[in-house]
């Protein structure tokens, strides 16, 4: 419980940071049904982190969290779901351990656009979980972002497509440690003849935002 205060505390500058900016977010973009049976995932690392870790954005990061929600709109319209790590679970940050909000933070401003809570149930290492969570029959025909931890995304992601009818050998062998731009897509139909996955990668744009936090 004071894990998760400590959480709520770090976050608390971040939220009052995105209210002088939610009025200029785009409208909820409506997005065309997906086919029946199509699941699409997009799956994005946090944004930029401090030298120090601290579980937190960078100024740099906080930008491309604030730039997300059009990026992700035009590229693939209004999530279904949205899913993070629990905050308070802790991760081991530039040698010391921290709460981890980094991924929070960065898909917040998005969720904020969609009008979306956050599912934060399961913490970062917690993929297998994840995964059975994300392949649950209520989602087969929706479009979920999931916002994580770029060496755990990686692992998720060949399971996802080794388990339902995909090749692994699709996606990059590795997902390189200054990538922060980068966006796998998995697309999973499921059918008479058991499910298909199919993977596609993309990019934010957005190795160019500003490296000053913004000013009111």
């Amino acid at each position: 419980m004071l894990s998760f205060a400590r959480s709520v505390r770090q976050l608390r500058a971040f939220i009052l940071s995105l209210c002088m900016i939610v009025p200029l977010l785009p409208a909820r973009p409506v997005r065309a049904a997906s086919p029946p049976g199509e699941e699409t995932i997009v799956f994005l690392r946090h944004g930029e982190k401090p030298e120090a870790g601290l579980g937190q954005l960078s100024c740099k990061g906080l930008n491309r969290s604030l730039a997300l929600p059009t990026v992700l709109s035009s590229q693939f319209g209004r999530p279904d779901a949205v899913f993070a790590p629990d905050p308070s679970k802790q991760k081991v940050d530039a040698g010391a351990l921290y709460d981890y909000v980094r991924p929070l933070a960065t898909i917040e401003p998005t969720a904020i656009a969609a009008g979306l809570p956050i599912d934060t149930t399961f913490g970062y290492d917690e993929i297998a979980k994840l995964q059975t969570a994300l392949t649950a029959p209520k989602y087969r025909s929706s479009l979920i972002f999931v916002a994580w931890e770029h060496s755990e995304i990686q692992d998720l992601v060949a399971e996802l497509l080794k388990d339902n009818g995909g090749d692994p050998a699709a996606m990059p062998k590795k997902w390189k440690g200054k990538d922060f731009d980068s966006l796998y897509v998995v697309r999973i139909t499921t059918g008479g003849a058991g499910p298909t996955a199919t993977f596609e990668a993309k990019a934010e744009g957005l190795d160019d935002v500003a490296d000053d936090c913004p000013v009111r």
